[in-house]
């Protein structure tokens, strides 16, 4: 018997319940109940913090109602915490609590033999004490007896079950139609926005684009069963990867395609009955409660009546950004991490140095930054600089120690022209030359750098790793600087997918 069929307050039923909620609390926790900058890092210093916001919240005079919101979705957050130190996973106890039949409880790896925590007792438990500290009490004891597990068995790790639609995964491997489906939409684009609206410059994936992108559609279609009758023609195709590709490029999520599975269980991704299967959509299974959308839909659902007041505002294609994750410091270092391009220990000592925004979201333009700060990318300045010659030699030198002793730069010198228009350097002991255009003393001529970076690629024989140029949407007008990733091709390919980059 599986938990959906099991009595409603049989403890399989309501631990399923528990957990089909827990997204729901967590989100309701970061973007409802606590302040915008809160730092939920699912560590100690969140968990210090959260505990204060318990014990002003209790001093407020809230209503039942409000504390009792408060508390599922922090005993939430607090066991997620939990877990993530000892391992396990959720569990009920039958014992009633508060007028229901029993509560969640976080049970550790088994073989760390610890009885299971109770989240909201702990709460309460803090709000008896008063003291501030009975969370980070709790992480304590738990990181005690996972130190002395691994005192007595040196490799062992605690293991944590996967808690669904939180706990981050792996994305499906890409399917052929959806990779037939993308190349064809990647390459039919211009032809799609001169349909679209006769060629017009706006549709440069910026998120004010969807605002043009909702209008064009309402223009098109009246109702939704027309829209549905043209729902494999070019244009509603060049919509949906277009919407896409704008969530893609500023939150970082990948394409995703469940083909259809004669023998997926009806209702399950894979089966014809399932809204997921057999249709491009954008996910983003290496975040934390991660967003997820097809865009077939969310253009469809434009053009659905409204049930509400007449005045009332349906949610718009720029909605659909809000329940999307972007990128933070700590999502690029556990991804350099997976991809071998930095070590654990750097990443560690990268997000030590930058704890205060570890978690912070990223806009584009700051992703490839991050990735500098890791370690595995160099920045071409865009404003003004003191030197040209010395930034230009700034600039190989740091390239060339990314490549680890393969290549050498030397003798970097800028001469002729009123400003310096040559630019000459040596590579391995071969002289190599430059040309560049200035149109003054203080910036660099990126087109130039764009040219001669590639000189700084190990040999293909030796290495394939090489320098890609970082391209990434423009939010606001601003002078950005070049970034340049060094990696192979099979880690500039992840990142371009999970980053929202397009490495060139």
């Amino acid at each position: 018997m599986t938990a959906e069929t099991q009595p409603e307050n049989s403890p399989p039923h309501l631990l399923q319940k528990w957990l089909d909620e827990l997204p729901y609390q967590l989100l309701l926790l970061e973007r409802v109940l606590l302040p915008e900058d809160f730092p939920l890092d699912y560590g100690l210093r969140s968990l210090d913090a959260l505990e204060a916001h318990l014990l002003e919240r209790d001093d407020s005079g809230q209503e039942s109602e409000q504390r009792a919101e408060f508390t599922e979705s922090a005993a939430a957050y607090l066991g997620e915490v939990l877990l993530g130190v000892a391992g396990g996973g959720w569990g009920w106890n039958t014992r009633p609590v508060d007028g229901r039949p029993g509560q969640p409880v976080i049970c550790p790896d088994p073989e760390l033999h610890l009885s299971p925590v109770a989240p909201m007792l702990l709460l309460s438990y803090a709000l008896r004490v008063r003291t501030g500290t009975a969370f980070a009490e709790e992480l304590a004891r738990l990181r005690q007896a996972v130190t002395e597990r691994q005192q007595a068995i040196p490799a062992w790790q605690p293991v944590k079950e996967h808690t669904p639609l939180v706990d981050p995964r792996v994305a499906r491997p890409e399917d052929p139609v959806l990779s037939a489906w993308l190349a064809e939409r990647s390459e039919g684009h211009p032809d799609w926005v001169k349909d679209a609206f006769d060629g017009a410059w706006r549709w440069n994936f910026h998120p004010g684009t969807l605002d043009w992108l909702e209008g064009v559609v309402k223009q098109r279609f009246a109702t939704a069963v027309e829209f549905d009758a043209a729902r494999d023609e070019p244009f509603v195709q060049g919509a949906c990867w277009y919407l896409g590709e704008v969530i893609r490029r500023n939150k970082g999520a990948v394409w995703q395609y469940i083909p259809f599975d004669p023998d997926t269980e009806p209702g399950a991704p894979g089966s014809r009955e399932n809204l997921w299967t057999a249709v491009p959509f954008v996910d983003q299974p290496d975040k934390r409660i991660g967003g997820a959308a097809i865009p077939l839909e969310c253009l469809r659902e434009l053009l659905l009546e409204g049930e509400g007041e007449p005045n009332e505002r349906r949610r718009g294609l720029k909605d659909e950004l809000f329940w999307f994750r972007a990128s933070s410091y700590a999502h690029v270092g556990a991804l350099l991490t997976r991809l071998g391009m930095v070590s654990q220990e750097k990443a560690d000592s990268v997000l030590t140095e930058f704890w205060r925004f570890a978690h912070s979201e990223l806009t584009p333009h700051e992703v490839p930054g991050a990735l500098e700060s890791f370690g595995v990318a160099i920045s071409a300045h865009a404003d003004d600089v003191d030197d040209l010659e010395g930034s230009y030699t700034s600039l190989l030198t740091e390239a060339a120690a990314l490549t680890d002793g393969a290549v050498t730069i030397t003798d970097v010198r800028l001469h002729g022209g009123e400003y310096g228009e040559i630019l000459e350097f040596t590579r391995n002991g071969v002289p190599l030359t430059q040309d560049t255009e200035h149109h003054s003393f203080d910036y660099l001529d990126h087109l130039a750098i764009s040219e001669f970076i590639g000189h700084v690629d190990p040999d293909p024989g030796d290495d394939t790793r090489r320098f890609y140029l970082a391209d990434f949407v423009h939010l606001r007008e601003a002078t950005y600087d070049s970034y340049y990733v060094f990696a192979t091709p099979e880690q500039a390919t992840v990142l371009e997918k999970e980053l929202g980059l397009d490495l060139r």
